[in-house]
């Protein structure tokens, strides 16, 4: 079984506009909403592919509902710990018509009580068993330390199974120590993790060695709209994605992500992970929604992904 954790989801509220200016009444065009938290999205890709999975982590309020609401819309099956008193973020994403790109505003998220990490703990101890694929993707919400991150990352080692993280700062940090089998960090947090300053993708190379050599099976270094590094113990690829039409780039990272699990769990080879991965990741930044996406057009992109064996 696959299981995706997300501590700290959300409802997107897209808002498409013209242009973005400062100091000016900017009127929306269209407002949608959406699906938004991270692993959330790598759910929605294993559930569209048929693969089973269950999406859990923490909900609260009216929002929680209407986002396990959109979940359940796309076949994915929920179960999350809910905590009373509380609301379910909301972030804001402007998407601007007639440039490329987004800009996103994100709530922090509301305070998890010792309760509702408890219960956490309980649901990851009763559901996980030897030989599962864990999601841990998304930054915790406040009060869930790396401590009590580390916590929940120790419960998925002890299981033995598959522990996959996609997540910054020091909980990063947390997930090489726990010897994580896949991380997808971006430039800016594989620095963080790494304390260097690298410029060059030689330089970034060399650290994800280091990385595997530590216990790291995979990591999966994005460069956004350059493609990604690829490294394992035995290999490193550079993945260069296909060219397309950008319309919303919210959630690419998030389904790229959900496009290597689908993979990994069919015991597909590496160049053929990073491949569908790369190419549904294109296939969500030509669609408005956050976890938006089209199999068969992925498909086709597929054709046009470019690897270089290092």
């Amino acid at each position: 079984m696959i299981f995706t954790v997300t501590l700290n989801p959300a409802l997107d509220k897209i808002i498409f506009i013209d242009k973005l200016i400062k100091n000016h009444n900017n009127k929306s065009n269209k407002i949608i909403y959406d699906i938004g938290g991270k692993a959330t999205h790598v759910s929605v890709v294993l559930s569209s592919m048929g693969i089973e999975n269950i999406a859990t982590g923490i909900f609260a309020g009216e929002n929680g509902k209407q986002v396990q609401k959109l979940l359940e819309n796309k076949d994915v099956k929920c179960d999350y710990v809910w905590q009373e008193g509380d609301e379910t973020r909301e972030s804001y994403v402007v998407v601007p018509t007639t440039e490329e790109g987004s800009y996103m505003i994100t709530q922090r998220g509301f305070g998890i009580k010792e309760n509702t990490f408890q219960k956490v703990k309980e649901k990851l101890c009763k559901l996980v068993k030897e030989g599962d694929i864990v999601v841990f993707s998304g930054t915790p919400p406040s009060k869930i330390t790396v401590e009590k991150y580390r916590e929940l990352l120790e419960i998925i080692k002890d299981k033995n199974a598959k522990l996959i993280v996609d997540v910054g700062g020091e909980y990063l940090k947390e997930a090489v120590k726990s010897k994580a089998y896949l991380i997808k960090p971006n430039e800016a947090e594989f620095k963080e993790v790494t304390g260097k300053e690298m410029g060059t993708e030689e330089e970034y190379i060399l650290e994800a060695k280091k990385m595997n050599e530590k216990g790291i099976e995979i990591v999966a270094l994005s460069l956004g709209k350059k493609g990604s590094i690829i490294s394992t113990k035995d290999k490193t690829l550079r993945i260069y994605p296909p060219k397309v039409e950008e319309v919303n780039d919210t959630g690419c990272g998030d389904v790229f992500l959900g496009g290597a699990v689908a993979m990994i769990s069919q015991n597909k080879d590496i160049e053929e992970v990073f491949t569908f991965a790369t190419a549904i990741g294109a296939s969500k930044a030509t669609k408005e929604g956050s976890s938006d996406f089209e199999l068969s057009q992925a498909l086709e992109f597929s054709k046009d992904v470019k690897i270089e064996l290092l």
